[in-house]
């Protein structure tokens, strides 16, 4: 009796015990954490469900995860490619005769990601021949393989026979055919048509959190950003763990320069899913990006040893390159550049090794230090990367150097093959580096267009403008005064305002006493001489040309021609240039 007993006690454990097994792991639950992002979870539900009950639906779910393993581009890895169609493959034998269709779909869409698109193509209309066009599931599956990927893809396909599926279907209680539809919109950029279908399958009651992260992906990418705050926050509420959802808050905050923000829901992301090496890793870019550096390191010192990803070296020596520890960072970007395959280089990757050359405190290799910057910063531009204004730096780094004609070099290379052309401040800019390098002829030429494109919002071009040119006369004395329109024009159009900032005097008093040498001179007017010239002194009571001007007036003599340029404090390399 007791034996019996004992038998019956073992076997109900043994159905308590597979019962709750089978509860805990559903394909469905393999779904949630899929959809959450929690792949390690999603993985083992995925493989114990084919191990211990193998059938057509478990194999394919089981491949159905690995297909979506992608990385930021949107390629899965050909290891991953590997196992998807090793389960496939497990699930289309269990059935010689009548192979399950799904599985033949997961098969088709493995040749699909792997570039083979024609023989995809022919696999899935002969799955949708076999299946005689009636299995909405087959139909909706082939078309979610076409918006599966964001690299390897074919929207309108995707479309096409998600729709028919739709079409097909009896009940519409499924959100995935409109969450997959609004992905290939999504990749068409079409984001009216992505919002309608994610409406759709918010109606359905299902799946909330993952629709709202995408709608708010689609104002995001449409850069309606407070739109998409919103959805964001909708999608916590409605699942406060579901951590895509924070992923993207910490993008957009970051967007806006809430740096804070961005940090908070960074950390976020990475408690509400998995703190798998990973999930670590898409946290560092995070915190990269919010500017949390010393929390990103943090993190990426956890991790460095036991990762056998190179990226470990790129995303350290950005995080140092930006701590400043300039040195370090350009070993650590060398590093990922060696060992990464050439496919994975970034053209960033040159341009942050550049800023990295240029912050190594070494006065004994600057110059080299310099150079190697400069040339991996040219290699950044030359590939494209707009993230950073590396040109910009590399003038800065020439000007701290004093090489004015590089300077004007580089500006103007600068603003010959800018898409929108050099702007007042760039045309100012090159001229300023044209008169420091004492190219004065070049240098007046280029105030004019600076002078055009200003508008009379910036009068300092005129005062620069003249100075180029009687600097450009050298020791030639300008019998005809030719700057004296410019300096008429300074006067002319400054607001009173202007006229009475102190910062603008010294200019004033410049313009005043030219036009008294003019009127003295060529004019011979001297009343009119001496009217400038007391404006001068008014302006500037330390003007010792305004005075000897005045005094030679008085004295009934007249003042050497060669007085008519500028003060030395106002030379070519000299001085600060308010804005008045």
């Amino acid at each position: 009796m007791n034996k019996i007993l004992k038998s019956l006690a073992v076997a109900a454990v043994a159905v308590l015990t597979l019962s709750f097994h089978t509860m805990a792991q559903t394909v469905q639950d393999g779904l949630r954490n899929l959809d959450a992002e929690r792949y390690n979870a999603a993985e083992t539900i995925f493989k114990q469900l084919a191990s211990t009950a193998p059938s057509a639906e478990n194999y394919y779910y089981l491949g159905y995860f690995y297909l979506n393993l992608q990385d930021e581009e949107g390629k899965v890895s050909s290891a991953d490619l590997e196992k998807a169609k090793d389960a496939f493959t497990k699930g289309t034998a269990l059935d010689a005769k009548k192979p399950d269709p799904l599985n033949r779909v997961g098969l088709a869409t493995v040749k699909l990601l792997s570039g083979d698109r024609a023989g995809a193509k022919a696999d899935f209309d002969l799955i949708k021949k076999d299946t005689k066009n009636k299995n909405a599931d087959v139909i909706f599956r082939i078309g979610e393989a076409y918006s599966l990927s964001a690299k390897v893809n074919d929207p309108a396909e995707a479309v096409t026979n998600i729709q028919a599926a739709l079409d097909l279907q009896k009940v519409k209680n499924n959100p995935d055919y409109y969450i997959a539809m609004a992905k290939a919109y999504l990749i068409k950029n079409d984001g009216g048509a992505a919002m309608t279908a994610l409406e759709n399958a918010a109606n359905m009651g299902q799946k909330l959190a993952k629709i709202k992260t995408l709608m708010g992906r689609v104002w995001y990418q449409g850069k309606q950003y407070q739109k998409a705050e919103g959805f964001f926050n909708e999608a916590i509420a409605a699942d406060p763990e579901y951590a895509p959802a924070y992923y993207y808050l910490s993008l957009l905050y970051t967007t806006f320069g809430k740096f804070n923000k961005a940090k908070e829901n960074a950390l976020l992301a990475l408690k509400k899913s998995e703190a798998t090496a990973a999930e670590k890793l898409r946290y560092i870019k995070l915190a990269f990006a919010s500017k949390d550096y010393d929390g990103a390191l943090s993190v990426l010192n956890e991790i460095f040893d036991a990762e056998k990803d190179p990226i470990k070296y790129r995303l350290k020596g950005y995080i140092q390159t930006e701590k400043g520890e300039c040195a370090e960072a350009v070993k650590n970007i060398t590093e990922f550049l060696n060992k990464a395959e050439k496919e994975r280089h970034l053209a960033s990757d040159w341009g942050m090794l550049g800023r990295a050359y240029a912050c190594i405190k070494d006065d004994a290799n600057k110059k080299l230090n310099d150079s190697l910057s400069i040339i991996n910063m040219d290699i950044a531009i030359e590939k494209g990367d707009s993230t950073f204004d590396y040109n910009g730096a590399i003038i800065n780094n020439y000007k701290a150097a004093k090489n004015w004609p590089k300077v004007a070099e580089r500006l103007e290379k600068y603003i010959s093959t800018s898409k929108k052309g050099g702007n007042a401040t760039d045309y100012y800019n090159l001229a300023d580096a044209y008169m420091r390098s004492r190219n004065f002829i070049k240098a007046d030429t280029v105030y004019s267009k600076a002078i055009e494109l200003y508008k009379d919002t910036w009068m300092f071009p005129y005062i620069q403008k003249a100075r180029a040119k009687q600097y450009a006369l050298g020791n030639t004395v300008d019998s005809t005064f030719s700057a004296a329109p410019l300096y008429e024009k300074y006067i002319t159009v400054s607001t009173d305002a202007m006229k009475a900032d102190v910062k603008n005097a010294k200019y004033f008093s410049e313009a005043y006493g030219y036009l008294g040498y003019k009127a003295l001179l060529v004019e011979k007017n001297p009343a009119k001489a001496t009217e400038y010239m007391n404006f001068a002194l008014k302006y500037d009571p330390t003007n010792t040309k305004a005075q000897q001007v005045l005094q030679s007036i008085n004295g009934g003599t007249t003042p050497p021609a060669g007085g008519t340029t500028p003060p030395n404090n106002n030379s070519p390399n000299g001085g600060a240039q308010p804005k008045n």
